[in-house]
């Protein structure tokens, strides 16, 4: 694109200088003019690397390109200085054929020295410029006798700028305007085209020779560069590959050093915001693609559980993206409404999304197509490290089996045994005494309580699903005891009672429904609890409903919100769906969606 200071005019200055206007007067003075252009040319220049505006589009070796401009200004002016030192006599005797020609080579070539051709360009206007340049320098030779002319190596100097700015075509096309040009004129004065003696003819023939050579030695510098270029492009290459296996190796070391996933993330976003240099980092994981839990938040605010749909944009994006994809300007869209540049990626293993990355900074244009590829990279490797933490807790879930047993056992051989000694004790003692003491009796009171509660706690412990003792018949007595000790209306609704899942599976459920009770009796404050267990055509849906005080599920955190992830964890080693509703004051849904063959929930 042309610019103001090449569209503008080139005016010479005034004899005198020139008032400048006032301000909004719309008038700029001629004097300005040449100072604003002398200004943005010298900008131009630098923001070129010191190389001529002119060849900016011309892809050369920098050093060659540096000097084409000022060799082509001395080609030029060399053969105006080689016509005028043979012409200066006709000129003083008055010869007005030579002083029109020497008039006008002597502008074109100042002109051009101050408004060089843009070589190479793909613009026609400069392509039509240098023919326009070769019919007019040839039309001015040949009003001063043609190839007799002192001037007419002017003529070889713009074919000469027309084969090495655009090729062997575009000389040509310049050389033949300009002999077009020349004949014209030669003949229109009567001057002539003087090629007829073997001299003209050489000098005509050494034209096109110039024009052919100069054509070949600029396709060999353009091949030269490309090759060079070619080349620092695959060392760039390999050095940003270099750089990307590098912090892939510290990655690969750093996340597979811990099996928990909180210290694999804690290692992961040290790295993030080393790499990246980064003001966010979000990370989600999913069980099932529907519901998502932040697991690195850092330079934002997201809910403790959201869907797909309420998840930021570019995180939906992410998710529906295959590759991984950087946003330069953000505009206000990334998961931090401050972000100004980012890149995203979702974290898929086997086949499936298990979370979504985003690293944002807070600055546009901060991130390019290196910090993308490296996004890729690491991508991979996160979502398996976020898959085996998941798999290792689904090992360690199910495999707690046993502990429970073991603890249950030792509970009941040294605390239990240990509360009923108590226990007879206060009794021999409280008979021996003979007279009611109210500390005794307050304090038996209270050990019975305790063997009460052990009594409860083995019972959850040693309770489990059998192929005698389904889900439908154990939960079925955990939720009359929760009523019976908990002092509220429990309803226990199975509709198929014949209808079972997978052991395993029921065995998780009732941990599930243990847990949810618990909460329950300690934070709820209900007076109705309904819990509803369908199953059908190998598809089981656990349901706990209570009319208790509710809470704000975006901000389950201290000791409710541990519950709530022990049971999304028991919920995820089954491939189960867990999905908890609940508003203060509203009371509270708890709904478990499992299959057995581990197929897509609905």
């Amino acid at each position: 694109m042309t610019d103001v200071a090449e569209r503008a005019p080139l005016q010479t200055p005034p004899a005198s200088p020139v008032a400048a206007p006032t301000a909004g007067s719309g008038v700029t003075s001629v004097g300005e003019v040449l100072t604003v252009e002398e200004a943005a040319a010298a900008l131009r220049v630098l923001r070129h690397g010191g190389v001529d505006e002119a060849t900016t589009k011309f892809a050369l070796p920098p050093s060659v390109r540096a000097t084409v401009s000022p060799l082509i200004a001395a080609l030029r002016w060399a053969a105006v200085m080689f016509g005028l030192v043979f012409a200066s006599t006709d000129a003083s005797d008055g010869d007005l054929a030579v002083v029109v020609t020497l008039t006008i080579v002597l502008y074109h070539t100042t002109w051009r020295t101050f408004r060089p051709l843009r070589l190479a360009s793909e613009r026609p206007l400069y392509r039509a410029l240098a023919v326009t340049d070769g019919v007019v320098v040839g039309a001015a030779v040949g009003v001063s006798a043609g190839f007799e002319s002192p001037f007419v190596f002017c003529v070889l100097a713009v074919a000469a700028v027309g084969a090495f700015g655009w090729g062997v075509v575009m000389g040509g096309l310049v050389l033949a305007g300009s002999l077009l040009g020349m004949a014209v004129l030669a003949f229109a004065t009567d001057a002539g085209l003087n090629l007829d003696s073997q001299a003209h003819v050489v000098v005509f023939a050494s034209m096109v020779l110039v024009v052919g050579l100069l054509a070949y030695v600029r396709g060999r510098l353009l091949d030269v560069e490309a090759r060079r270029a070619s080349l620092a492009g695959r060392l760039d290459m390999l050095a940003e590959t270099n750089d990307l296996l590098h912090i892939l190796n510290q990655v690969a070391r750093t996340l597979p050093t811990s099996l928990d996933l909180r210290e694999a993330l804690g290692a992961a976003r040290t790295q993030l915001a080393r790499t990246f240099d980064a003001t966010v980092v979000a990370l989600l994981t999913t069980d099932d693609e529907h519901e998502w839990i932040p697991q690195l938040t850092d330079g934002c605010a997201l809910p403790a559980l959201t869907t797909t749909d309420e998840l930021p944009a570019r995180l939906q994006e992410a998710i529906q993206t295959e590759q991984a994809f950087l946003v330069t300007d953000l505009g206000g869209t990334g998961v931090s409404p401050q972000s100004g540049t980012g890149v995203y990626t979702a974290l898929r293993t086997r086949g499936r999304v298990v979370g979504v990355l985003a690293v944002e900074h807070d600055t546009a244009l901060r991130y390019t197509d290196r910090e993308l590829r490296i996004i890729d990279g690491l991508a991979e490797a996160m979502a398996l490290t976020v898959d085996n933490a998941r798999w290792f807790r689904r090992l360690r879930t199910l495999g707690a089996e046993e502990e429970r047993t073991r603890i249950a056992r030792d509970l009941h051989d040294r605390l239990g045994q240990w509360l009923t000694y108590i226990s007879f004790e206060l009794e021999r003692i409280m008979v021996g005494e003979g007279k009611e003491a109210p500390e005794l009796t307050s304090l038996y009171g209270d050990v019975q309580t305790a063997i009460e509660e052990l009594r409860e706690t083995l019972r959850q412990l040693r309770s489990e699903v059998t192929e005698d003792n389904p889900l439908a018949v154990a939960g079925a007595e955990l939720v009359e005891r929760f009523g019976s000790r908990a002092g509220v209306e429990v309803t226990w609704d199975v509709p198929n009672p014949h209808e079972s899942l997978r052991l395993p599976i029921e065995n998780e459920l009732l941990r599930i429904l243990q847990e949810a009770l618990n909460n329950i009796d300690k934070h709820a404050r209900a007076s109705v609890v309904e819990v509803r267990y369908d199953v059908s055509d190998g598809s089981g849906r656990l349901e706990i409903r209570d009319d208790g005080k509710g809470f704000d599920v975006n901000r389950a955190v201290r000791e409710s919100a541990y519950g709530l992830v022990g049971m999304r964890e028991r919920a995820d080693a089954i491939g189960a769906r867990l999905s908890i509703e609940s508003a203060p004051g509203s009371g509270t849904r708890i709904a478990v969606l499992a299959r057995n063959d581990g197929g897509e929930l609905q």
